[in-house]
């Protein structure tokens, strides 16, 4: 993957701190993490937020368009990150599949993804003197539900 930004790296730390799996810390989960929360390469991560979005006109587009990756619109970059990155990242319960309509079939159109609502302030304190207390306030939210480690295989 031949593109590099300060945020792109950014996000790919906070996945590491996660002590998330190798392939949920490349650049295509820090760019589908970078996605879903609505951060350009000039926007603070304190104004980071819930952006429900699809893989093919959301994720996808804000890949392209904010980050200038021209290979998102390729079909082997959608399989990857269906793959790879959104469905361990459902599993581990850090992105929510259909979150207002979990029903939803895997190969409805209105197919999206969010973040889970504890997610976002962490991502919020990224780069503040709060970073490392928001980090273990959401690993404490781990023993809530979240599965920090991928399990099994959800649709989507």
């Amino acid at each position: 993957m031949e593109i590099y930004h300060a945020r792109i790296t950014d996000a790919q730390r906070i996945l590491t701190a996660l002590d998330l799996p190798a392939p949920l810390r490349s650049k295509l989960a820090g760019l589908t993490l970078l996605a879903l929360a609505g951060v350009g390469p000039d926007t603070p991560w304190s104004a980071a937020r819930d952006e429900r979005k699809g893989m093919a006109h959301g994720i996808r587009d804000f890949m392209r368009t904010v980050y200038g990756w021209r290979e998102a619109s390729t079909e082997h970059s959608f399989l990857l990150m269906r793959e790879q990155v959104l469905r361990p990242l459902v599993a581990t319960g850090l992105v929510l599949r259909n979150p207002d309509n979990p029903a939803l079939a895997c190969t409805s159109p209105r197919l999206h993804f969010a973040l889970t609502p504890t997610l976002v302030p962490l991502l919020r304190a990224y780069g503040t003197p709060h970073w490392e207390n928001a980090l273990v306030v959401f690993q404490q939210t781990d023993s809530a539900g979240l599965a920090l480690r991928p399990t099994g295989s959800p649709t989507g």
